[in-house]
């Protein structure tokens, strides 16, 4: 759950793109459906129990399509006007969260490779810090629209932060 500061607005919220969750939901459409057309068309006995292994086999399809959904629901990009918050989960039991002030940015970048990054318009995200160190996010949907509004706010910040010149 994310708390927000004093005076903290949250402008975006941005998560990975569909095809993160599509493969995983294709593959175990197509692993049940082969089940159940394998056990039925060669109407395999499994010593009485081939309903139940077809239901064992659509349910655990389902649970791995629930827990990818679950994964790429709490992998996220968080903007606000005062900072960015990169949530990324690799699993149930791991989280990593990256909190980026829009002044400790060095450099913003994106890479778009190959054809299905360039017709589904996803691309990995990728932060440069003055400390040298690099963060990456993958699969970021319309990411140069993500650039774009995260150096209009870096601009808006700076001119507020900035002291006044005489």
């Amino acid at each position: 759950m994310l708390t927000l500061r004093e005076n903290e607005k949250l402008i975006k919220m941005i998560r990975q793109h569909r095809s993160v969750i599509a493969g995983t939901i294709i593959r175990s459409a197509l692993l049940t459906g082969f089940v159940f057309w394998t056990f039925f068309k060669f109407k395999i006995d499994a010593f009485g129990y081939s309903r139940e292994i077809v239901i064992g086999v659509m349910l655990i399809a389902t649970l791995t399509i629930l827990y990818k959904i679950y994964l790429w629901r709490k992998n996220a990009i968080i903007i606000t006007n005062q900072r960015m918050i990169l949530n990324i989960r690799q699993g149930a039991l791991s989280q990593t969260v990256t909190e980026l002030l829009y002044r400790d940015i060095y450099e913003i970048s994106f890479k778009q490779v190959g054809f299905s990054a360039l017709m589904n318009r996803y691309g990995k995200l990728i932060i440069k810090t003055p400390s040298g160190n690099e963060i990456t996010f993958d699969k970021v949907p319309s990411p140069a629209g993500v650039v774009e509004a995260i150096n209009k706010i870096r601009a808006g910040t700076q001119i507020q932060n900035e002291p006044p010149q005489f």
